[in-house]
């Protein structure tokens, strides 16, 4: 098969998904005909929605490698310091952030006993001790999880720009079976229905990666979450990420493998992927955004089709209502749980991520009916205080909970739960760094991250 780089397709003067009512006066790919012209055309679309989830994945499992061998341990350092910090994504959308509220100086008020001045002067110089080593760790954890909010941003761009494409696709499929021409003049030995066939194979193709990148998605939402609830306003435990991670990662052992790029030679796979392709082009026919879509369309021509957007622009942030829904998670101070039950339903049934995640639900559930329980809450809250220097505590063998410091036990009523006890979170802890995440080479970071 011959082989088309996609700088070489750009200079051909065309792109092949133009619908629209006037012929193109050139043809790309002109210096191939037949089978071969077929094969390429359809290869170099192909390979463009490849590389999106190709550079999704590799730059999301950096960050995850950087969160699973720096990541949990500086979360758990930075909860152990008695500083409230926060993580949250920025005003402007582009960037995490973790902020310490570190004290410029000591104060006490009116009201405090000689053990609460003593307890806060610990916390004071505790914090102010750790000013330096924070720093690294704030950084690490900034960089991973910015390149998180990056790859949702890339991925929900190209999830939405291909639906658009998908729409257009939908669109010229009805043109041609309409009666009407390709925008452009087929080359030698290329007839209407292989064009068709194209078309088809394509739109079923935006199908899948679709299904992917949403996968990807859903899975960096996840992360950054729990991440996020290890702040002050739930203190979670850190190793809760440590488990999500290890899902993660033996998700993507288990999952379907990349789609080719080839052009299938099957007769019979062709003829069940057209198949394929009629379902999925009647599913987006008869909803309501297209229809909506086509309306507006109908009143103005066509004169560029979105796939270069796809493939080669994802510049700025997406502006869809389903990545301000990812924002609010990450930048909002609301209940924790309610998060994470939205992160739930982003993440398909199918995969482990999304059992991990719905146990956790039901796992705070439980836990919060017992926070709800005055004597059991007072009882877990002195067990908690007693064995505080322990870090975590097993509450009944339903879960466990962060107790290492004052913050922390009195947000016992806001953490998630994710771990049954200690010994799940050994486990937890030793599969994740025999894993690939916590076993290969760190990505070449920033000499300030570093």
């Amino acid at each position: 098969m011959t082989t088309v780089t996609r700088r070489g397709f750009v200079l051909g003067g065309a792109t092949l998904l133009v619908a629209c009512e006037r012929r193109a006066s050139t043809t790309p790919l002109s210096h191939l005909y037949g089978k071969d012209w077929v094969h390429g055309a359809y290869a170099y679309y192909a390979e463009g929605y490849a590389e999106l989830e190709r550079g999704a994945k590799e730059r999301s499992f950096d960050a995850y490698r950087v969160l699973a061998q720096k990541g949990v341990d500086s979360l758990r350092e930075l909860q152990a310091r008695e500083v409230p910090f926060y993580v949250r994504v920025s005003p402007s959308g582009d960037a995490f952030r973790v902020e310490r509220l570190v004290p410029e100086r000591l104060t006490f008020s009116a009201g405090m006993s000689e053990a609460d001045r003593a307890r806060a002067t610990r916390a004071w110089e505790r914090a102010r001790e750790h000013i330096q080593t924070d720093y690294v760790l704030v950084s690490r954890l900034d960089w991973a999880l910015g390149e998180l909010l990056g790859g949702v941003a890339r991925v929900r761009s190209a999830i939405d720009n291909g639906r658009l494409e998908a729409f257009k696709l939908c669109r010229q499929l009805g043109e041609l079976d309409a009666g009407g021409e390709p925008p452009f003049a087929l080359p030698y030995q290329v007839t209407v229905p292989d064009y068709w066939e194209i078309v088809g194979l394509l739109l079923v193709r935006l199908e899948v990666e679709r299904e992917h990148l949403e996968r990807l998605e859903a899975e960096m939402v996840a992360v950054g979450l729990v991440a996020r609830s290890t702040d002050a306003l739930s203190a979670s435990l850190s190793d809760n990420l440590a488990k999500v991670l290890l899902t993660v990662v033996n998700d993507r052992d288990a999952g379907p493998p990349p789609a080719s790029a080839d052009f299938p030679d099957s007769p019979d796979e062709r003829a069940r992927l057209g198949v394929v392709a009629r379902q999925v082009r009647a599913k987006i026919q008869a909803s309501r955004d297209y229809q909506e879509w086509l309306a507006r369309e109908v009143e103005r021509e066509d004169t560029l089709g979105a796939l270069f957007t796809v493939v080669d622009g994802l510049t700025g942030l997406p502006v869809s209502s389903a990545y301000r829904g990812v924002l609010r998670l990450w930048r909002g101070d609301a209940d924790y749980l309610g998060y994470l039950r939205l992160a739930a339903s982003l993440v398909p049934s199918a995969a482990g991520l999304s059992k991990t995640l719905e146990t956790a639900v039901e796992a705070t559930e439980r836990y919060r009916q017992v926070m709800a329980t005055a004597a059991r809450a007072r009882a877990l809250i002195a067990r908690a205080e007693h064995e505080a220097a322990a870090g975590a505590l097993t509450l009944d063998g339903e879960g466990l909970v962060n107790v290492a410091t004052e913050h922390a036990r009195r947000f016992l009523g806001k953490q998630l739960v994710f771990l049954r006890d200690t010994a799940e979170r050994d486990e937890v802890r030793g599969e994740l760094l025999a894993s690939p995440l916590g076993q290969g080479p760190l990505p070449a970071l920033p000499t300030e991250v570093r």
